[in-house]
């Protein structure tokens, strides 16, 4: 078992045990073929990470239809935010002072992140798999896709135009290095923040 398997296990278990309502929001993993399938039309192929990301699971609960929905809203006003994914993905957590709201979007929805960023002629092929937000700021954590180089980045998008996502942007917000880094980071703070809801 990789090391990232390792961490998803031991963030399920942490989930389960501190808010099992949201442990069970989250959807069953896909299947190679069923990643495959959905990422079959693009040029890249997703990095061994994602693929375990999206086996493990497929993101918090949502209903199929509601993202037929979203993918209709980015052809017609070529708009992609993630309050589309419906408020019954969403984690408090309570950080600090702050509340933030997380929430891990499945593979359909991403897959709509990285088209409204190609749409709006961002240069670099990154997923977006999850959100987090304070009502004040909203952060992106995207995937680069890259097989070699599969670096995370939680990027400030607040008002920011997909034009804007360059290599010298990025370079200026927190990343991890891979995905594990970011899952065992993940699993400290649901561990202390979690605010039940």
């Amino acid at each position: 078992m990789t090391e990232l398997l390792k961490l998803l296990n031991r963030f399920d278990i942490t989930l389960t045990q501190i808010a099992p309502t949201i442990a069970s929001r989250l959807q069953s993993g896909l299947t190679s073929a069923e990643i495959e399938a959905q990422i079959a039309s693009f040029p890249w192929t997703l990095p061994q990470d994602a693929f375990f990301l999206y086996q493990w699971h497929n993101g918090l609960s949502g209903k199929p239809g509601k993202f037929n929905f979203a993918s209709k809203l980015l052809r017609i006003k070529d708009k992609w935010h993630g309050e589309l994914t419906g408020r019954e993905n969403e984690v408090h957590l309570k950080l600090e002072n702050r509340l933030i709201v997380a929430k891990f979007l499945p593979l359909e929805y991403s897959i709509a992140g990285h088209r409204h960023l190609k749409f709006g002629r961002c240069q670099i092929d990154l997923l977006p798999f999850s959100i987090l937000t304070d009502g004040e700021k909203t952060i992106y954590c995207m995937m680069h896709l890259d097989p070699y180089k599969p670096i995370i980045y939680c990027a400030n998008g607040t008002k920011l135009p997909p034009m804007k996502v360059t290599e010298s942007f990025l370079s200026t917000q927190p990343q991890f290095s891979q995905l594990s880094d970011m899952i065992a980071f993940l699993t400290t703070v649901f561990s202390q923040g979690f605010n039940g809801q």
